[in-house]
Parts: C-alpha cells; structure tokens; sequence
C-alpha cells in the first residue's frame, strides 16, 4: 500500500469533509454489516432490482422495457459517488485519505433503493500529493471495494466492467465539481487528483481531458431510460467527441 498510516484526528476531518456537501459525509454507523456483505451477488441483486423499479417509476415507464443494466450502472454510479466524495474531499482538504474498505465501510438497509453508508474506526494515509493520493485511493478503496462490485455486476447483470471503471471516474470529476462550487479554492488540487487518478490502476485510460474538460470513454447507460438525455461527460456526446479527435 503506498502512503503510511499517521495519526490523524479523523472525526474532526470527517466533520470538515461533509461540510462540502452531502455526497461527502460518511457518519459513525453503529449497527448494520460490513460493505463486505453488500459485495455479495444476492445483495448487489437485490438492489439493483430495487432500483430498476425505482427508475421505472420515476420516469414512468414500463419496467419490462427498461434493460436492467441500466438500473445496475445507476446504483453502482450513486455507490461510487458516495464513497469517492468523501475521498476526494479528505484528499483536498487534509492531504490524507481515509482507508475505505469492506470491513471499514458499514452500511444498512433503507426504505429506498439505496443503502445507508457510514463508517466504524478508520485509519488514514498520508497523501500529501494529488499523485500520493491516487495511489492510496486505487490501493484501497478502487482495489478492494470496486474491482469486485465491478466484476459482480458483470456477473450478476452483464455490466461491463468498461462501464463500472468509467462510473468511478465520472463519480470522481463530478465529487470536484460539487465541491469547487462552495469551494473553489480546491479545485485545482481537485483536478489534478482526477488527472492522476486517470493514469493509475483501473482507472487509466477510463477518461481524459480535453481543453480543461472532463470526457469519459464509457456511457453510464442513462439515457436508454425514458426521456433521459447525456450526461454532460458523456462519451456519446457529439460536441465532445468533436474535441476528443482534435
């Protein structure tokens, strides 16, 4: 693992990370199971079809038209989004990252279609870099949670595993943006964790920068839901793929 374990004031750090936003809290859950169980192929399943039904209601559509991969990419996209925000944000704000991992990482049912997450005792890296801390975060979080969610959802749903890598990315850049906009002064640091991150581990060659903007090499699938459109990062986009040949 690349980075050494120091002492931190973790809770304090956690604090500061969720005042970015909502996607960057991770409070102490004291009851629920590791992230572990949720690796499972059962429970990824299980959620996957919970939010295949969720989508079809909320653009009222006919759920039997609705290809169920599409429902896998958009809970594994909300998952990367929750996880790598607090990253992204610790990173920026500390110059550390918090070790999120199957045992680390809690989660618990809810009412709706995605978990609730949180965490128990954390340890956390010293990441002074954005290059450090891309490193740490493929060492832990990329290596032990999303490379089997990715191969899960392969499994269980035919998701390719293109699609999965470019969820984290797109999670990533837009982890960035949401936490440029109430404070800009990290985003710089921001964009150069994505670019690093875009040259290491499985997440090289999932995006690229073209002319100080975002693109993706993969579809997350959305806009096969009805009357969904592009995402603004989106690969199918035509105006970027202009760019992406210049």
């Amino acid at each position: 693992m690349n980075g050494t374990s120091a002492p931190y004031d973790g809770a304090a750090m956690l604090a500061a990370t969720a005042a970015l936003g909502g996607y960057f809290a991770l409070p102490t859950i004291d009851d629920g199971e590791d992230l572990a169980t949720l690796l499972t192929a059962d429970a990824v399943l299980g959620f996957v079809e919970r939010t295949h039904a969720a989508i079809a209601a909320s653009t009222g559509g006919d759920r039997r038209q609705l290809p169920l991969r599409v429902a896998a990419s958009s809970f594994q996209l909300d998952l990367a989004a929750r996880l790598l925000s607090p990253a992204v944000g610790a990173a920026t704000l500390h110059g550390a990252v918090p070790v999120l991992g199957p045992t680390s990482v809690r989660w618990a049912s809810t009412e709706h279609h995605a978990p609730r997450l949180g965490t128990s005792t954390l340890d956390w890296l010293s990441a002074p870099t954005p290059s450090r801390a891309a490193k740490s975060i493929s060492n832990t979080l990329l290596t032990n949670v999303f490379g089997p969610l990715a191969e899960t959802l392969r499994a269980t749903t035919g998701l390719s595993t293109q699609i999965s890598w470019g969820n984290v990315i797109s999670a990533t850049n837009g982890a960035v943006t949401v936490m440029a906009a109430s404070r800009p002064d990290l985003a710089p640091a921001g964009r150069e964790l994505v670019r690093a991150l875009l040259g290491t581990g499985p997440l090289a060659g999932s995006g690229h920068v073209v002319d100080g903007r975002f693109v993706r090499r993969s579809c997350c699938l959305f806009y096969q839901a009805p009357g969904a459109g592009l995402c603004g990062d989106c690969v199918l986009d035509a105006t970027q793929l202009q760019r992406t040949r210049r």
